[in-house]
């Protein structure tokens, strides 16, 4: 019998998190499924413990692959997967027991394409939780989505593909696949053309997903020397879907203001992580200040933008001031703090 879901899970150093992992997806209440576990090139014992779960039940198949990031795990998983629906799943987080019994059997009610559910974040201590970021418990239709998307950034419904479920129709009528030469931040471009495709999605108010915070994650780690092409190359993706639908006029305020808002300062905080000299870092900042999403942010985004809390307009007025001295100062400070 064709599996009701497919659960592709990427595998790449977390052979510490990967037994927990995999053993939530068995426990699923949903019993028809296939897991799809990705080894990305793993320098750990991840594919050895992928192998095993194999052997031991055979929902479970394993992808070996030479190393090619997130995005590249995560496509070879969709091109396996036979599943009428398909989930995401980390290999360093785990989920809810009847995670993909309720979302799979809401999708089949309601006739969804996506169904969207909340998540709590783990850390050591606790778990906070973040309810999904549509209008909940209604299904949305595709004039709701169209403006839904003019605030994306806003209400960042487009981040995390692993607390979704998309029917795989879906992506494979409109070949929708992660793009590989981003490595950092690449569920958002992919969600603009999943979310835009879509024809009913719903939202769910329950967490079943749990996002387990790794200070050695690739997104937690406080220096990244990848991350100023990753992200220009995030902005040219978006940039080229808004344009592909008609779509730059409508929400261009949105991405702009969140450019301004998250971005920047992400890149400058960034600069100031790494182990260099003043010098260099002030260097780096001067050019982060020339790149084309930055300036034309800069330009079109109002120091009195109603959106931007009062740091953030400070950022932005040093932006437009072109001062990296004082940037690296108000950086430094808050990264000591």
């Amino acid at each position: 019998m064709k599996p009701f879901v497919s659960i592709i899970v990427p595998m790449y150093n977390v052979e510490n998190y990967i037994e927990e992992c995999v053993d939530s997806l068995l426990k699923q209440t949903l019993k028809n499924i296939e897991i799809i576990l990705v080894d990305d090139g793993s320098p750990d014992r991840s594919g050895e413990i992928a192998r095993q779960y194999c052997e031991k039940d055979k929902r479970v198949k394993v992808i070996h692959k030479k190393n090619g990031g997130l995005s590249s795990a995560r496509n070879a998983g969709l091109k396996a997967a036979t599943g009428d629906y398909i989930g995401f799943v980390d290999g360093d987080d785990f989920v809810a027991d009847v995670m993909f019994n309720e979302m799979y059997v809401t999708a089949k009610q309601d006739d969804l394409d996506i169904v969207m559910c909340g998540y709590y974040k783990h850390s050591d201590k606790s778990g906070q939780y973040f309810p999904p970021t549509l209008p909940k418990d209604r299904v949305l239709l595709k004039q709701d989505l169209k403006q839904e998307l003019k605030r994306a950034h806003e209400t960042q419904f487009i981040w995390y593909v692993w607390r979704n479920l998309y029917r795989r129709e879906l992506l494979r009528d409109n070949e929708l696949y992660f793009c590989e030469d981003i490595r950092f931040a690449e569920d958002s471009p992919f969600n603009l053309y999943a979310f835009y495709a879509a024809k009913r999605v719903k939202a769910i108010d329950a967490g079943y997903y749990m996002y387990r915070w790794n200070p050695q994650s690739l997104t937690e780690v406080p220096y990244k020397p990848y991350m100023d092409e990753n992200l220009i190359r995030q902005y040219r993706a978006k940039k080229r879907f808004y344009e592909t639908f008609q779509l730059v006029e409508e929400c261009e305020e949105d991405l702009q203001t969140y450019i301004c808002k998250h971005q920047i300062p992400m890149l400058i905080a960034n600069a100031c992580a790494g182990q260099k000299p003043s010098k260099q870092i002030r260097r780096h900042i001067k050019e982060i200040l020339t790149y084309p999403m930055v300036q034309s942010s800069l330009k079109k985004t109002s120091i009195q933008n109603d959106k931007l809390l009062s740091g953030q307009r400070l950022v932005l007025l040093l932006c437009k001031l072109n001062v990296p001295i004082m940037l690296e100062f108000f950086f430094k400070r808050k990264i000591a703090q």
